[in-house]
């Protein structure tokens, strides 16, 4: 097979990471449900369930669709959910200025 044709790894990633499939990053294929499960400290069951509401936007890459479902959430997806749900308050409106009281009965 010609060496052009073959994948390249990316200069700044680990090996190891390559080896496996996994990278923390979530690059190129997405976050999968159990890299989101490190990077919130929450269960698997929880992503599930924001994935179901539609809190979060996954897609299925499971070979046999009714198979257990394998997800990859887009780092958009992530950014979007995690702005929404920060604790940062919202900005305030700004304020509402009475109008200048109409004299009906000038003197």
């Amino acid at each position: 097979m010609p060496s052009e044709f073959l994948v390249q790894p990316l200069p700044d990633a680990n090996p190891a990471e390559i080896r496996d499939g996994r990278s923390e990053a979530g690059t190129a294929c997405g976050f999968s449900v159990a890299d989101l499960c490190r990077r919130w400290k929450v269960g698997a069951d929880k992503i599930r369930t924001f994935l179901r509401r539609g809190e979060l936007v996954g897609v299925n890459v499971a070979a046999n669709l009714s198979a257990r479902p394998q997800w990859r959430i887009t780092r958009e997806s992530v950014d979007l959910f995690e702005r929404r749900r920060s604790s940062a308050p919202p900005p305030k409106p700004p304020r509402r200025r009475r109008p200048a009281l109409v004299d009906y009965y000038p003197d």
